[in-house]
């Protein structure tokens, strides 16, 4: 998933909106005339004679559609608000929208995909793969998943115990019990 689809943009139409609430209460004039037209700052110069206009920062809010987080922009110039995104949403809902499976044969899918084809493919990313503890930790606030991992790990210390080959957790865990304090 490129960063392009993890961003919010929005249309012209929420931004133009954004930027009118926001001017409602300033007086007409050059300011209100240029963030809320087509104008140039060239046409308010003339149009006014201001030769040296420079408009006015504005700040809009605006609400991001999956979770309703509001977000606020200091606006400087036009061509800021043609491209205007944010990305920077971290609530939980959000962030599953946001994590994918880095590798393996579920590979760039989102979290929410994978638990739906396959959770217990998800316990075994949970307790198999190093690193990733973003992912990892999304995986077990998912609905369902501490008990599949629990699940997971008993089946792997049995497979463990009939194949005879031990994790170090495993020899750590049965040391401590076997040598613990007694003697």
């Amino acid at each position: 998933m490129s960063k392009q689809d993890r961003m919010q943009n929005w249309t012209q139409e929420e931004i133009l909106a954004a930027i009118a609430q926001a001017l409602e209460n300033e007086p007409d004039g050059p300011n209100k005339e240029y963030w809320t037209t087509e104008c140039t700052i060239g046409d308010i110069r003339g149009k006014h004679r201001i030769w040296k206009f420079k408009p006015a920062p504005v700040a809009v809010t605006l609400v991001r559609k999956c979770c309703g987080r509001e977000f606020t922009h200091v606006l400087t110039s036009k061509q800021r608000l043609k491209s205007l995104s944010d990305w920077k949403c971290f609530a939980p809902e959000c962030r599953l929208k946001v994590l994918v499976i880095p590798f393996g044969k579920f590979k760039g899918q989102t979290l929410p995909f994978v638990h739906e084809k396959s959770p217990s493919y998800l316990a075994w990313f949970h307790e198999t793969v190093w690193g990733f503890e973003d992912i990892k930790e999304a995986i077990k606030g998912m609905e369902g998943m501490e008990a599949l991992i629990a699940e997971y790990r008993q089946q792997k210390e049995g497979l463990e115990w009939r194949k005879g080959q031990f994790s170090p957790q495993t020899v750590d865990a049965v040391c401590c019990k076997l040598f613990s304090g007694e003697g």
